[in-house]
């Protein structure tokens, strides 16, 4: 079943359940006095039958002829009619046709408790179980014997029970018309608020799947009630995602056929050149071999380097729980570039406060430092400085930041420098696929803290990582 039928059906549902609650609503609470109604219909009936006999009684009409004209009336309108004595006993009775009830000779009806020679109605349950609403009225001092002999006393009109539920119905069909007319038109309310829900959800639908096929221009209009616009929000800005997923892919595919083609052309170049005897003496094999060589280890780097964050992707790496001495790994973390700093002349320089300990994988927490140092000297060029800060601000967190000098990036591509297969400067020639930010950022998150970048063309580049003190870290790195 489709979502617009079930949501048309839903309303359908909520639409008839709160007509029919309305319905026995006003069937509990108008009950009694529909009963009230019924009742007085059938006491307007009765009171030209009661005149009537009063003319008889004074001598207007004959009582025959009276009664001749009760038993037309009880014909027409089903009513039964009797003419009761004293002692409730059936004097005269008139039963319209159709009627299959045999009246008892004794007609107990239930009279007031005042003994009043007033109109009254009830409620009659006949020996059989039948059940009638009566009116009577009191006849007592109209006739005298011997006309006629036993002088009626009671006069009573009944109905059965069912029949005055025709009242019922009566009084129900301007409520059934207007229910339905209700129905009719929350049924065309509900199918328009169903379609404003499926239509836009349907568009989405419709987007997801022009996108699994590989069309990645879409976009959905943004309509509907406020849940669903939200969907059509996260919807466009996914695609948008994945669109630019989907060509920084394809830019690192190409990267990395870059990358792999010059050490793969310079291995063929040098390992032919042995092969062919062009490398003819000692020293030019040495250094051919001595080429193929680092030219496999900067594959190797590559290669490992792709392999890891695959790995930190797919959340296969686990991250190690123990304490570890941040004042100590950043020390360790100077110690190992100060040479390289040296060699490029840069002035590499420690602030570091004394640091609590904190709780995570030490071998990881070394390789995010690793990546910011290593990317700090890359970018710094002679006569430069790189700095590690370290400092306690908060009693819960701690805060490293590692400072260059060099030529800074602009505002457009800071907030991409963490992105998986971004770089800065692609045509600057520089080793690395544009992971090592990627990595340093999953292993911090995965610590439970943050990494930030801020920078200014021509004043460097400040990377600033967040460390909580006591963190609840994740045993796998989170995908991004």
């Amino acid at each position: 079943m489709s979502l617009s039928t079930r949501l048309i059906l839903t309303y359908i549902l909520i639409i008839v359940l709160c007509l029919s609650i309305v319905a026995v609503s006003l069937i509990v609470l108008l009950g009694d006095q529909l009963n009230r109604l019924a009742m007085a219909r059938l006491a307007d009936t009765a009171l030209p039958i009661y005149v009537q006999f009063r003319a008889a009684a004074r001598g207007q009409v004959s009582l025959n002829q009276a009664w001749t004209n009760l038993e037309e009336m009880s014909q027409e309108t089903g009513t039964y009619i009797f003419l009761l004595d004293a002692q409730d006993v059936i004097i005269r009775q008139a039963i319209p046709a159709e009627s299959s009830w045999i009246p008892p000779s004794k007609l107990e009806i239930e009279k007031p408790s005042l003994n009043r020679p007033t109109p009254y109605v009830g409620t009659y349950i006949a020996p059989g179980g039948e059940r009638f609403i009566f009116v009577a009225h009191p006849l007592v001092g109209l006739f005298r014997p011997p006309d006629p002999s036993t002088p009626p006393e009671t006069l009573v009109l009944a109905i059965p029970h069912r029949e005055a539920l025709a009242i019922w119905v009566d009084f129900a069909k301007p409520f059934l018309w207007a229910g339905l007319a209700a129905l009719a038109v929350s049924i065309l309310i509900a199918i328009l608020l169903a379609r404003s829900v499926y239509v836009p959800i349907r568009r989405v639908t419709n987007a997801a799947e022009e996108i699994a096929r590989g069309n990645y221009e879409q976009k959905v209009p943004v309509a509907g009630p406020k849940e669903v616009k939200g969907l059509a929000i996260s919807f466009n800005q996914m695609a948008k995602q994945v669109k630019g997923s989907q060509q920084m892919l394809r830019d690192f595919v190409a990267d990395v056929s870059h990358e792999l083609r010059s050490p793969l052309t310079s291995i063929k170049g040098f390992a032919q050149a042995i092969v062919d005897g062009t490398a003819k003496d000692k020293k030019a094999q040495l250094k051919a071999a001595s080429v193929i060589e680092d030219e496999s280890k900067r594959m190797m780097r590559l290669v490992e380097e792709l392999l890891e964050f695959s790995r930190l992707e797919s959340g296969q790496i686990m991250m190690a729980k123990e304490s570890v001495d941040l004042k100590d790994l950043l020390q360790q973390c100077h110690e190992i570039f100060l040479m390289r700093a040296e060699e490029k002349n840069i002035q590499l320089r420690t602030d570091i406060e004394p640091l609590p300990p904190v709780t995570g994988d030490i071998d990881r927490l070394e390789q995010v430092f690793s990546n910011l140092l290593d990317n700090a000297l890359k970018h710094t060029p002679s006569g430069g400085k790189v700095s590690i800060v370290a400092r306690h601000p908060h009693p819960n967190f701690v805060e490293i930041a590692v400072t260059d000098t060099g030529p800074g990036i602009p505002g457009e591509q800071l907030r991409h420098v963490f992105e998986r297969f971004y770089r800065a400067d692609p045509s600057a020639g520089k080793a690395g696929a544009g992971l090592g930010l990627a990595i340093a950022r999953q292993i911090v998150l995965a610590h439970g803290g943050d990494i930030t970048a801020k920078s200014s063309l021509g004043h460097g580049t400040e990377l600033h990582v967040k460390l909580p003190v006591n963190p609840t870290i994740s045993t796998q790195v989170p995908r991004s």
